[in-house]
Formats: C-alpha cells, sequence, structure tokens
C-alpha cells in the first residue's frame, strides 16, 4: 500500500504587523499530530481534509506527522520557525519510509527578517525524503511564490477560490497528481511565473479576479496540463517573494507549462489596474447601509481583519455603527480583559468596558461605556462555509450591549467566517439591519444567504485595501501599484530582476 505523509506548517504572515504585534512565536500555533490530525481534519473542506479524502479514494495510507497553523498575523520570529519545525520533522523521521509527501503549506509565511517560512520547510522535507519521493504542496492564494518552489516540490497546485471554498477540491487534485508520479502515469513539471506587481484583497465572485480564475480553469483543461493557479500574493509583507504569480503544472513539458504561465500573465499585466478597489470608511459605509432598501447589511470590517493580520480590536466601525443609532450586531472585538470583566460580573450585569483599541491607530480608540452582559459561552463553533466541519475556538465569548449594538466580544483573535459565532450567543443576523463582522472577503461565503448586500468598510489601519498607503522600504517598492513606472518585460526582452 502507497504511504503518503501528511503534514503542515501554516502561515500568513504580515511584515508590517510585526512593530504593532510583535512576532507570531510558535505558543501561538495550534499543533495537531498523529491520530489527533486526522480526528481534527476528516471530513472536513481543508487541505488536510482533501488530502485524507484522496488518500481514501487512492486506496493509499495517509500517514499523519505534524499539523500546525496560526491565524494570520506578524511575521514569525526566527526561534518559531525552528521550534515547529524541529516537532514536524521529528514526527515524520518516525513513521518510517513513505511513498509521497502531501504539505498544507501558504505560501505567505515568512520571518520577521523577510525569510521564506514555506522555503524553509520545503528545503528540509526534501532534505530528508529524498529526490525520489513527490511532494506535493497545496497553498493558498494568497502565497507569495518565488521560483525555488516549484524547483523543490513536484507539484504546486493553488486555492482558485476567494473566498477559499475550493480547499479541499485543490488539495484532492495535488494529492491525485502527485500519486499518478508515483505510480509513473504522469511526469509532472510545474513552473512559476512571477510579475512585479501587487493586487489588493480582490474576491473571486466577481470583476478581474473571477476572470482570471476562469483562465486559470480553463488552461486546467487543455490536454497535457494537471493544473493551474493565479497567485494573487499577499500584499501586506514587504520581503522579495511578494508579488503576483501563476503556476502551471503539466505532464512532461516544460515548455508548455511556461507558455501557459506567460498567456495568463500578460492578461494580469494588461488588466492590472481592473485589480484596484475604491475604499470607504466606515463613516461613509455605515450612512450609506442604513440607507438600503432591504437588510441585513453586512459589513467587513476590512483593515482590522485578523484573516490579514490584523489585531482584531479595531472600534472604527463599531464607534461609526454607534453614531449612527444602527440596530446591529458586531463579532467580534478581541478583547480578553473585556471578557473576564463580563465573566466576573455576570449575565444580567452591568460593566463598565473599554472596549477594544489596544494597538494605537491601527485599533482606534477604546469604545468606554456602560454594558449589558446578556450571555456567556466557550466560543467554540463548527464552520460552515470555507473550512467546512472544522471546528474554530474564539475562547471564551461574551455578548455585550453596548449602545444599539450587540457586540461579540472574543478572548481569542479570529476572523469572522459565518454567522456561527452569533448563532452561538443567540443572535439571530437576519432581524438585524446591520451586521458587522472582522473580515474582509472569506465572510461572503457564510453570509450570503442572509445578506441582503455585501459591503467593505476601510478604516485606517496598516492592512488597508489601499496597498500604495503602506510604508514599503523594501522590495516591494519597485512593484505596480506603488511604483507606477514598473515595467512587466516582453518574452524577448532579458527578465528583469523582481528585487
Amino acid at each position: 500500500m502507497t504511504r503518503a505523509l501528511i503534514a503542515g506548517l501554516v502561515h500568513e504572515s504580515s511584515t508590517f504587523m510585526v512593530e504593532v504585534m510583535g512576532p507570531t512565536t510558535a505558543d501561538d500555533f495550534t499543533v495537531h499530530a498523529g491520530s489527533d490530525l486526522v480526528a481534527a481534519f476528516a471530513d472536513t473542506n481543508t487541505v488536510v481534509g482533501g488530502y485524507l479524502a484522496a488518500c481514501a479514494r487512492h486506496r493509499a495510507a495517509g500517514v499523519p506527522a505534524l499539523h500546525a497553523r496560526a491565524e494570520p498575523g506578524a511575521a514569525l520570529a526566527q526561534d518559531a520557525v525552528s521550534v515547529l519545525l524541529e516537532r514536524l520533522l521529528d514526527r515524520a523521521s518516525r513513521v518510517g519510509a513513505v511513498d509521497v509527501v502531501l504539505l498544507d503549506l501558504h505560501g505567505a509565511g515568512a520571518t520577521a527578517a523577510g525569510e521564506s517560512v514555506d522555503l524553509v520547510v520545503l528545503r528540509a522535507v526534501r532534505a530528508m525524503v529524498g529526490t525520489g519521493v513527490p511532494i506535493a504542496a497545496t497553498l493558498d492564494l494568497h502565497g507569495n511564490v518565488g521560483d525555488e518552489v516549484a524547483a523543490i516540490a513536484d507539484v504546486v497546485v493553488g486555492y482558485q477560490e476567494y473566498p477559499h471554498t475550493d480547499m479541499a477540491a485543490r488539495a484532492e487534485r495535488a494529492a491525485d497528481i502527485a500519486f499518478a508520479q508515483r505510480a509513473g502515469r504522469a511526469r509532472p513539471v510545474t513552473a512559476v511565473l512571477r510579475l512585479p506587481m501587487l493586487i489588493p484583497p480582490s474576491t473571486t465572485a466577481s470583476g478581474a479576479a473571477a476572470d482570471a480564475r476562469d483562465l486559470a480553469r480553463a488552461a486546467e483543461a487543455e490536454s497535457g496540463v494537471l493544473a493551474c493557479t493565479v497567485f494573487h500574493g499577499f500584499p501586506y509583507a514587504d520581503t522579495p517573494q511578494t508579488a503576483v504569480s501563476v503556476a502551471t503544472v503539466v505532464d512532461g513539458d516544460r515548455a508548455h507549462a511556461d507558455r501557459v504561465n506567460r498567456r495568463l500573465a500578460d492578461w494580469l499585466w494588461a488588466h492590472r489596474a481592473d485589480f484596484t478597489v475604491p475604499t470607504r470608511a466606515p463613516e461613509e459605509v455605515v450612512p450609506a447601509a442604513l440607507s438600503a432598501p432591504t437588510f441585513p447589511v453586512v459589513i467587513g470590517d476590512g483593515t482590522d481583519n485578523p484573516g490579514c493580520g490584523a489585531p482584531g480590536d479595531g472600534t472604527y466601525l463599531l464607534r461609526a455603527l454607534l453614531d449612527h443609532d444602527a440596530r446591529a450586531c458586531f463579532a467580534t472585538i478581541h478583547d480578553p480583559a473585556a471578557v473576564s470583566a463580563a465573566i466576573a460580573a455576570g449575565v444580567g450585569a452591568r460593566v463598565p468596558v473599554a472596549l477594544g483599541g489596544r494597538h494605537g491607530w491601527a485599533s482606534g480608540p477604546p469604545v468606554e461605556a456602560e454594558a449589558l452582559v446578556r450571555s456567556i459561552t466557550d466560543g467554540r463553533v463548527v464552520q460552515q462555509a470555507m473550512r467546512r466541519g472544522k471546528a474554530l475556538d474564539f475562547g471564551r465569548c461574551a455578548r455585550l450591549r453596548v449602545g444599539t449594538v450587540d457586540v461579540v466580544v472574543a478572548t481569542r483573535r479570529s476572523q469572522v467566517f459565518d454567522p456561527e459565532i452569533l448563532l452561538l450567543h443567540g443572535i439571530d443576523p437576519a432581524r438585524y439591519d446591520l451586521v458587522a463582522v472582522k473580515s474582509v472577503t472569506h465572510f461572503r461565503a457564510g453570509f450570503a444567504a442572509v445578506a441582503a448586500d455585501l459591503v467593505v468598510a476601510d478604516a485606517p489601519g496598516p492592512l488597508s485595501r489601499d496597498i500604495t498607503a503602506l510604508p514599503r522600504t523594501g522590495p516591494t517598492a519597485a512593484r505596480w501599484p506603488v511604483d507606477p513606472g514598473t515595467r512587466f518585460p516582453t518574452p524577448n526582452r532579458p527578465r528583469e530582476s523582481l528585487r
């Protein structure tokens, strides 16, 4: 029986958030190993869930090693990478010889010094298993994918959807190719082409991102093409790898992969201006949403999205809701001290709070109020849209009534993907005019069924969708649109270095 090692180290790392939040540490990661890994991910819409499903279809033994993931945040401390990688390799070395390696990586993992975490993992795993064992890596659509990734991994497949509702399906595709390679049915060759450009978070529900996805899907329908991904990149990092890229996996013919990459890259460059997004402040979004003909309108707190690495305690949108006496609910404000105060006071009590606002201008000032404690929970939910079936733990939570707004306050920082954390606290989003959530795009999948409209508010902060406003002093200062004069060379001209 074919033995497939399953492992992962997943983090989306913002170099701009290190000074705001401090570097991410090993203690910030949730780690699953051995049988616990299988129990946590089996039958879920996740990368590991897809790998396990593929192993079952191929009658292969999925051999779980270790999987570590932290909420997107500041770039990693160097010792965090060392500790986690040592644990992963130790687990992997103990399972014995394997025929295939299936890795769950992000693609935009970085240390505070700008080193690619994903490359560190790939190099170490390749050194451990040798050159004869196929390695497949499934990456996030926002991966910053350098050439060396394709040089180490035999198969590189990324998500095509944003929200990432296709994680399991893309992982199954990556695993299928690796199993075919092992069986001698395919000779996968992966090629990556990076463009000197950045794009802000861009949903594939419509617009240029949807068109780019469709071009990748059309490429996958071509004879000999095994997988094709347009990687949007993660613009909130200033590292050498940070850029938009295209990765194509073909059966044997590298020239074919290069042609596909170039075709899609030329389209991306020609349409780069179509990826820019207008930004609107909470003070503009809230009154416009209140004048909508039907409710609820769901507002993503885009700049303070923990899914991009933000603190999750921003108050700009909450303050706008309170200023307009909006009949609203909000999930979640990350404030462990406020949760502790609510628990100490008890349900039904009134408690003074200084809510959120712990990270200066990135968060805004705290909201000072007397809040009514309406419920207290353990904060544990099971996701129903993205990562369907996977548990998510917000830590101890409290539902506080602050003015006209029901606010879920959480002990742990996390993006809000769907209504489950609201429902856990007795909040039916359909009964409110406005629903505010800490998310920039992923909430679209989870709230589409209840929302009359879905909009995004852009508060001040270091993770604005206006990506030209970030203080770039490193390699990304030379990327479009930060440098509007940046050129993408034509094939008959020498390739300019992506510094």
